[in-house]
């Protein structure tokens, strides 16, 4: 362990001091002094070291000696899993209490389960004993299969309902034992009873049988039976008693038809089994066993055993496989960590928070396994144990989250920017590339053609076979200036063929020769701060290395595959040990501060210029008649006119005009009223920057003005809006072309003005020139040249028109517009082509302007 406890430390020490006793023998990460509630010290500490080795050392040479007077005590410290730890009273008191309140809610919920049970089940006992009650029949069939200790045979009356009960001539004229009125006696009725009462043993046993016949079962299948294979006649071996007992079943036939149909109807099985009975149940005994398998499931739910906070943990990393570290070494590098968790398996990521500032850790990092298993097993060995003098405290991690594009997404996009998504995506995931010396072979011919003092023309010669092989030679040639370039500069060549990466190197390949270091070096500074740069005086490949890895992540998967120039950047991951050596201060890339010019107030300036001579600036308004600029002036005082307007622009350069919009006053007829805004005019757009920056927030009349270059057109110019965007671009409409003149001739008249990307003369079904033609510059600039130096120019004997032509708009909708209403022109004019050769009668035809295309 990497850390050790002192104990025995006087009362008045502080972490300070023991920071500085117990530096002595290494380097201190953690320094605890245990304290009570009241801040007054428990004489006893923790002291974290870097390495075992020194906190063993530490405890040889200080253990037993003194702190002024007092003998300290020091040992390695023991983490929170050992078991010969003792646990703290306080520990112990607040997993007592907590156990107790686990215990509390136990209780509540399972009497709140039981309360609920038995709601239930008293529902359900209402329910039958409501269906029982409205059913007679039910009801006598419930009581008749009570057992014995249930029921009292002395209360045999009050309990079974006799109301629907057949009455004596009912039961009579069912058996057919209807009197006849005669004075007869009853003698040979009561013989019969009486001879009923002194039966054998067998009738005894059939008169049990014949009891059995209450059963419902009985009576259902007793009924089918008499109704299939009832006996016509009466058998002549059956006495009069006999046969009354065969005929004790039809009771329940012989009830009144109304009082029948209250009866429920029975839904006899397959099996002929009723639907109170199930496989041999009767309906009370299905639902008492109903309501103890429900029982029985509550129980279930309810004893399912809370989850501990290490078990939820534990399920969480199993989603996500990922692990949140905190309170680790503020100097901790992707590499300690990386050196840590790999014995548990393979790591997808390893990401260390840092701080941009300074370039230190923020005190956390995330660990990303392949596998979630992996995950586990470090957070089950790992988590509060020691590191680096540090007790490490390991928490699942959320799901990292990554702005992928998913399929559906990608189909919606064109081809050619799916195929670059996949490429950047492709290459953040690379971990070798075959050449990581590959130089742009474009590149390499414009290095040694530039050494050389030659054209990359004379160098390779098109018509010559052995040009390939030049190629070859040069490129060999390059490769060699750059491998003894990086060896001067402290690089490892050899790390190359290694596979291992190092995520704060980034090879930069692929960019066109006269790329500049200055120009890689910004580009990639604005993702962080850069250790080095290196560069061969080829300029054919670079290295770069950030300070901090995160940094060097992020510019390596926004810049992979950027155009740079009339290139794209190849980019790869450097091999880890590249550098031999700290960088030199000549190899360092410090990035420009631009500096920023500081406002100039307004009233100094209004102030510096009243002695001035205004003369001098209305000679200096002469100078220059060109195209004018305006500044939109808002937020004015009402009671501002244009001559107070005025007064705080005419101090500056170049100031010619300022106006106060007005309107017509409605409360007073033949007055005017501000609108609260207006224009000052400048003669170049410089004098109106200066202008503005110095006013724009100055206060006038109580108002603060608000300022901004105006798009509005100088009353001194009578260039429209349309060219001046026009102007941008680079290519030119030539208008009053002779017919006669060919391709040829416009791209030599053009040619010399600049290069040019396209000459397109159009052309009729004849191939006869329609008298006009476009030409494409390569930059706006030398088409701006050429319009200046062309303009009035004759050739063939036609005065040449030029124009900068229409710029093509990205805007879908408006390319739609511009061309529905090029159709509707184009079909105007042929309806009144077709008028004019008709020679047909007036009509009435709406023609609107033209545009020229």
């Amino acid at each position: 362990m990497s850390r050790v406890i002192v104990k025995g430390l006087p009362t008045y020490y502080t972490e300070e001091k023991l920071r500085d006793h117990f530096s002595k023998k290494g380097y201190v990460t953690d320094v605890k002094l245990k304290r009570k509630n009241n801040g007054e010290s428990r004489r006893f500490a923790f002291i974290g070291y870097k390495d075992i080795a020194d906190a063993e050392n530490a405890v040889k040479f200080f253990n037993g000696s003194f702190i002024d007077t007092s003998k300290i005590i020091v040992e390695l410290a023991k983490s929170f899993s050992d078991p010969n730890v003792p646990v703290s009273w306080k520990e112990r008191r607040k997993e007592r209490d907590e156990l107790l309140q686990r215990t509390e809610e136990r209780l509540q919920q399972m009497e709140e389960a039981a309360n609920r049970r038995k709601a239930k089940k008293q529902k359900k006992v209402n329910h039958l004993n409501d269906k029982i009650e409205n059913n007679s029949n039910l009801k006598e069939f419930v009581e008749a299969m009570k057992p014995a200790a249930q029921s009292r045979s002395w209360a045999n009356d009050e309990v079974v309902n006799t109301e629907g009960a057949p009455t004596n001539e009912k039961l009579e004229e069912a058996l057919g034992l209807t009197k006849n009125g005669s004075d007869d006696s009853d003698d040979e009725y009561d013989d019969n009873l009486v001879s009923g009462k002194t039966k054998t043993k067998d009738d005894n046993v059939n008169e049990n049988s014949e009891e059995k016949m209450i059963s419902l079962n009985d009576m259902v299948s007793d009924e089918k039976d008499d109704e299939t294979n009832e006996p016509n006649g009466k058998d002549e071996n059956m006495d009069d008693l006999d046969w009354f007992k065969s005929k004790r079943k039809r009771i329940i036939d012989t009830q009144e038809g109304d009082e029948a149909k209250n009866v429920e109807p029975l839904n006899v099985s397959q099996s002929q089994t009723p639907s109170g009975i199930e496989n041999g149940k009767t309906e009370v005994e299905a639902v008492a066993s109903g309501e103890d398998e429900e029982e029985e499931d509550e129980e279930k739910e309810e004893t399912v055993r809370e989850l501990s906070l290490e078990e939820r943990n534990i399920d969480r990393i199993l989603v996500t496989g990922r692990l949140f570290l905190r309170n680790i070494l503020y100097s901790s590098t992707e590499d300690d960590f990386r050196k840590l968790f790999e014995p548990f398996g393979a790591l997808k990521e390893v990401h260390v928070a840092i701080d941009t500032r300074t370039g230190k850790s923020k005190g956390f990092a995330y660990i990303q396994f392949e596998t979630a298993k992996d995950a586990v097993k470090a957070y089950i060995e790992l988590d509060k144990q020691i590191y680096q003098g540090r007790l490490l405290h390991i928490l699942p991690g959320e799901v990292k989250k990554e702005h992928k594009l998913d399929e559906f997404e990608l189909k919606n996009m064109p081809l050619k920017k799916q195929k670059l998504l996949k490429r950047k995506f492709e290459a953040s995931k690379q971990e070798f590339s075959w050449n990581s010396l590959y130089m742009n072979t474009d590149a390499v011919l414009d290095s040694v053609a530039s050494e050389l003092g030659i054209s990359k023309n004379e160098l390779i010669d098109p018509t010559n076979s052995s040009s390939a092989v030049k190629q070859a030679l040069a490129e060999a040639h390059v490769i060699g200036d750059v491998r003894s370039y990086f060896e001067k500069k402290n690089v490892d060549l050899t790390k190359f063929s290694e596979k291992e990466r190092d995520d704060k190197v980034i090879l930069v390949k692929n960019f066109q020769f006269g790329t500049t270091k200055e120009e890689i070096g910004e580009l990639f500074a604005a993702y962080g701060e850069l250790n080095r740069i290196l560069m061969p005086p080829a300029g054919t490949i670079a290295i770069v290395e950030f300070r901090d890895a995160p940094n060097a992540r992020a510019a390596f998967s926004k810049l992979s595959f950027r155009r740079l120039g009339k290139s794209i950047l190849y980019l790869e991951k450097g091999p880890q040990g590249l550098f031999t050596k700290q960088a030199d201060q000549s190899d360092k890339f410090q990035v420009e501060e631009k500096t920023t010019e500081t406002k100039p107030n307004a009233s100094d300036v209004l102030e510096s210029t009243k002695n001035e001579d205004v003369e001098n600036n209305e000679d200096s308004g002469d100078e220059d008649t060109g195209p004018t600029v305006s500044i939109f002036v808002k937020n004015l005082n009402f009671s501002t006119t244009s001559a107070t307007l005025s007064n705080i622009f005419k101090a500056y350069p170049g100031f010619l005009l300022a106006v106060v919009k007005t309107k017509p006053d409605p409360k007073n007829p033949g007055k005017t009223q501000s609108m609260g805004f207006g224009f000052a005019e400048f003669k170049t757009k410089e004098n109106a920057n200066a202008a503005l920056r110095t006013l724009d927030g100055f206060t006038l009349d109580g108002h603060k003005l608000q300022l901004k270059i105006s798009n509005r057109v100088g009353n001194t110019n009578e260039i429209s809006n349309s060219k001046k965007k026009k102007a941008k671009s680079g290519k030119i409409v030539v208008k009053n072309l002779p017919f006669e003149a060919t391709r040829k001739d416009v791209f030599e008249l053009f040619s010399s003005f600049g290069s040019l990307k396209s000459v397109r003369v159009p052309k009729k079904f004849d191939k006869s020139a329609r008298g006009f033609a476009f030409v494409e510059f390569a930059t706006a600039k030398e088409a701006s040249n050429a319009m200046d130096q062309l303009q009035g120019v004759h050739l063939l004997g036609r005065r040449l028109v030029l124009d900068f032509a229409e710029q093509e708009s990205d805007d879908v909708e408006a390319e739609i517009e511009k061309m529905t209403k090029k159709t509707k022109s184009q079909a105007k004019s042929r309806e009144l082509a077709d008028l004019r050769e008709g020679n047909s009668g007036k009509r009435k035809l709406e023609l609107e302007e033209e545009d020229e295309y």
